[in-house]
């Protein structure tokens, strides 16, 4: 299968459920601002989130998805569905003690997630709640997950991506549905969510047997590759999942802040999560089953080459986002929230956020890239090292910055343990001694910085002598402004990119696809 096909394939999904995602928040800001029922919300939903991504997204395939495609290849496919049938088995068991544990001690769990609320507080009984409805969702990502992972296997990778937009469509359904018989729009978000992750395990699973694989409940004894894949699950999701877990330090802190700041953190977030989530989610889910391939075939050369490729693809994307994010935060923000209860003083708040997230935006994608590389390689442990230097790099930080810049600081530390991963891992893979990154493939990195500088030359220029006093007019003349910005400015990247041929290597990556 062709990797530019398949990345193109779940991208485009991806960017489907991340533009339904942005629709979600801006309904959102619009209904609830920054309320406590706002915030109670958004803690809840990222914990339940945050989990899902954590365990079920990164972590799940880069442990199931070579123990399952190399049973396939060397045992047969029964052997494989026997493996994924006894996953599935013990995951229910896994899942459903969680679930159980969440439903008698969530209070605890959420004063453990958001020490910085009154127990005793309105905005905490409503996130004990919010939480307790939303967690059943955080079982049902791990059987999505699975069942993605095996779609993604066979190469059947759109339905996998499209099951993502059902949770969004649900919530805004219910966002428009209102309060009901509830207190807040909040609780009907909440159901929404519940219901979303059921739907979502059923399409998916009914894929996976409209494919021919007969995957059910298998109570023999466990395997060896299953023993092998939930010891990988646990360390592979703190390498993984790491910026998850600044994420979920991150929520933690930000709950000692006053109100609103939990959802400025949240909706930028969101918005910094478009490119990541599109190319990021597409990377390790189209590039590690060939990776895998390749180095289970001990074929390093092609291993070395679709990692390079996969440095400077990410690298081409993730530039001129951050260019974008950076020097257009306020009127990107004001542009999808600035409404309802979202007003410009909430505009103000929140924008800075953006560009302190825009920052670490590459090495949020050169971390996928890397990890996937040492996953294939059947290495969990040094992205669990990287994991651990990035958490602590982040505590650092925010100690360092929250005091003066507020949930800016917060997500400008996000961003700042990030790029330490990233330092680790680079370090690492010189250790690895199978494959490198090759003195082309820096010399092409560094082209792309000179032509995302000459981006962000266009654009400062362009805000300096026109559009700033656009942009304060507010309306449609903001946003057409804005547009033909961002229009011009990626023109201009697409022109000096093509002209010093910093696009060449996607050439060569269908050359490697041929070969």
């Amino acid at each position: 299968m062709s990797l530019i096909k398949n990345v193109v394939t779940v991208g485009g999904w991806t960017m489907a459920y991340r533009l339904s995602s942005i629709l979600r928040d801006t309904v959102q800001a619009n209904i609830l601002g920054t309320t406590i029922f706002a915030d109670a919300f958004n803690l809840a939903f990222k914990f339940a989130n945050m989990l899902r991504k954590l365990f079920a997204e990164g972590s799940f395939n880069a442990s199931f998805l070579p123990i399952f495609s190399n049973a396939i290849k060397d045992k047969g496919p029964e052997e494989a569905q026997k493996i994924a049938s006894q996953v599935l088995t013990w995951l229910v068991f896994l899942v459903s003690f969680i679930m159980i544990i969440c439903l008698i001690f969530f209070r605890y769990i959420i004063h453990g997630y958001a020490p910085g609320i009154e127990t005793s507080s309105e905005k905490f009984t409503h996130l004990v709640n919010l939480g307790r409805i939303c967690s059943p969702y955080i079982a049902a990502s791990f059987l999505v997950a699975l069942f993605g992972g095996v779609l993604n296997t066979i190469n059947k990778f759109a339905m996998p991506a499209a099951a993502q937009l059902i949770l969004n469509f649900c919530v805004i359904i219910a966002l428009f549905a209102g309060t009901l018989f509830f207190p807040s729009s909040a609780y009907t978000m909440a159901w929404a969510t519940f219901l979303g992750g059921i739907i979502q395990v059923a399409i998916l699973w009914g894929n996976v047997k409209w494919c021919g694989l007969n995957i059910g409940f298998d109570l023999s004894a466990m395997t060896d590759e299953v023993k092998q894949f939930f010891k990988k699950l646990i360390s592979g999701a703190i390498g993984a999942g790491v910026w998850q877990l600044n994420v979920l330090i991150d929520f933690m802190v930000l709950s000692f802040l006053p109100t609103g700041a939990v959802s400025y953190f949240y909706y930028m977030d969101h918005v910094n999560q478009i490119p990541v989530g599109i190319l990021g989610i597409a990377f390790s889910t189209a590039l590690l089953p060939p990776l895998t391939k390749a180095v289970h075939a001990k074929d390093n050369t092609s291993a070395q080459k679709q990692m390079n490729l996969g440095l400077l693809f990410a690298f081409v994307f993730t530039l001129p986002a951050a260019i974008l994010f950076i020097s257009l935060n306020e009127p990107i923000t004001a542009a999808m929230y600035g409404r309802g209860n979202f007003g410009p003083e909430q505009v103000i708040a929140a924008a800075p956020a953006l560009a302190a997230f825009a920052f670490g935006l590459p090495s949020y994608m050169v971390t996928k890239v890397l990890t996937t590389t040492f996953f294939a390689h059947k290495d969990t442990k040094t992205p669990l090292n990287g994991g651990i230097i990035s958490i602590v790099a982040n505590l650092l930080f925010i100690v360092l910055l929250m005091p003066f810049m507020k949930h800016t600081g917060i997500a400008l530390a996000t961003s700042l343990s990030a790029w330490c991963n990233v330092l680790y891992l680079l370090f690492a893979l010189k250790k690895l001694g199978t494959i490198k990154i090759t003195c082309d493939t820096i010399k092409e990195c560094l082209k792309q910085f000179a032509v995302s500088t000459a981006m962000w030359a266009l654009i400062f220029l362009m805000n300096l002598y026109y559009a700033n006093s656009c942009y304060l007019a507010g309306g449609m003349t903001r946003n057409f402004v804005l547009l033909a910005v961002i229009g011009i400015g990626i023109m201009g990247f697409c022109i000096l990119g093509k002209c010093s041929g910093m696009f060449d290597f996607l050439s060569e990556i269908k050359k490697l696809e041929k070969a």
